[in-house]
């Protein structure tokens, strides 16, 4: 009986240290678990942290970069615009009396007009350094304008398309001035490198997004290659950085001899 009584006890208390054995074996598993997650939450928060301080600070690169533009602008119009302006009139003084000097007066009018071209310069790049008509009137009509004007210097024909979106509706301010940044970065980039017939730009309200889809019939590229190029995707980079800024998304469709579609969302 008695050896019966320690052969149960001796089995009980190995069945009782099995069980605590196990159950050490799975805090420790719990613990662990709960440790990596824990380190995984901390890592999580810490690349969250520092993306927002690189989207922060982008921005705020961002922001002094059009600051910096309205200064040179307001430099451009203010001073030398109006010395030109001064410039000008002083040699429409001298031309009056340089009548009666032939060769003179030729040249005095041909001087003219390069102060002429270079005063409507100074305004071209002053208007393009701060789109005035993207502040005042929004930017479906500054689109429509910048469109217009590179429409009459280039052999490019432009289509544009707002659907959903009015003529004098408004966007925030940051939105506004990326989506133009972007279209003339697009535009800039259809004209020069992909010799296009035809370029399409179609902006979009749909619900709580702004879709803008931007098309050429040019020669394409090849995406993976320009993307990882340096100098090539710097274009591209530039773009994903200014999208970051206001959370939107940028996706290029393009292949050799195939044209070029892109297509940008900025949520509203």
């Amino acid at each position: 009986m008695l050896n019966s009584s320690n052969s149960v006890l001796i089995i009980s208390g190995m069945a009782i240290l099995l069980f605590m054995g196990i159950g050490l074996i799975i805090f420790v598993i719990i613990y662990q678990q709960q440790q990596l997650k824990q380190k995984y939450e901390q890592q999580k928060a810490m690349q969250e942290l520092k993306n927002e301080m690189q989207r922060q600070m982008l921005e705020s690169a961002l922001e002094v970069q059009e600051v910096e533009r309205v200064r040179i602008a307001k430099d451009l119009h203010d001073e030398v615009g109006a010395m030109l302006s001064v410039t000008k009139m002083s040699f429409n003084q001298l031309l009056r009396k340089l009548d009666s000097a032939e060769d003179l007066a030729v040249m005095g009018k041909q001087t003219r007009e390069l102060l002429e071209q270079s005063i409507g310069q100074v305004r071209r790049i002053s208007k393009e350094l701060v789109p005035s008509t993207l502040e005042e009137f929004g930017l479906i009509l500054s689109v429509d304008e910048f469109i217009q004007k590179v429409h009459l210097a280039s052999t490019s024909s432009f289509t544009f398309n707002h659907e959903g979106i009015s003529a004098k509706e408004r966007f925030d301010k940051k939105i506004e001035l990326t989506i133009y940044r972007l279209i003339q970065e697009l535009v800039n980039n259809a004209l020069k490198h992909s010799e296009a017939k035809e370029i399409t730009l179609t902006l979009t309200k749909d619900n709580n997004k702004i879709i803008f889809n931007f098309t050429d019939d040019g020669k394409g590229f090849d995406f993976a290659a320009i993307r990882n190029d340096p100098k090539s995707g710097l274009g591209l980079r530039n773009m994903e950085s200014r999208l970051s800024v206001i959370n939107g998304t940028i996706e290029v469709k393009s292949a050799i001899g195939q044209g070029t579609k892109t297509i940008i969302e900025i949520p509203i």
